[in-house]
């Protein structure tokens, strides 16, 4: 939950910063996305809560960016809120979900038998 949270936030950080880069305030994103106030998109940038897909789509758009930049700034958020900073395993964290079935099942065996090698040692 608390990685969750920080990701959340990570995110809110890393679209404010993208949303400002483009040269809108957060009331006329608001309004491009249709909302009357900028509570939306404060709330998102707060960490509060992260859009649905069909929302990042309209801010996507809103923002003249492809759907799949705002897709791997939440999955880099994320995987930043992990601790990880080795640059292969962020890679392999951004690539597995586009990867074939078996390629995906032969890194959770490799997975697998490492985890089985360490717990053998501590034992």
């Amino acid at each position: 939950m608390i990685i969750s949270f920080i990701g959340d936030m990570i995110f809110g950080i890393k679209l404010r910063k993208l949303r400002e880069e483009k040269g809108l305030t957060q009331q006329q994103l608001d309004e491009k996305l249709g909302y009357i106030t900028n509570s939306y998109i404060s709330d998102v940038e707060s960490g509060r809560f992260i859009p649905s897909k069909k929302k990042l789509r309209k801010i996507a758009k809103a923002l003249r960016v492809p759907f799949n930049e705002l897709v791997n700034l939440m999955l880099d958020s994320k995987i930043e809120a992990l601790g990880i900073k080795e640059p292969e395993l962020r890679e392999l964290f951004r690539e597995v979900p586009s990867l074939p079935k078996k390629d995906k099942r032969a890194i959770l065996k490799v997975y697998l038998q490492i985890k089985e090698k360490k717990q053998r040692k501590n034992e």
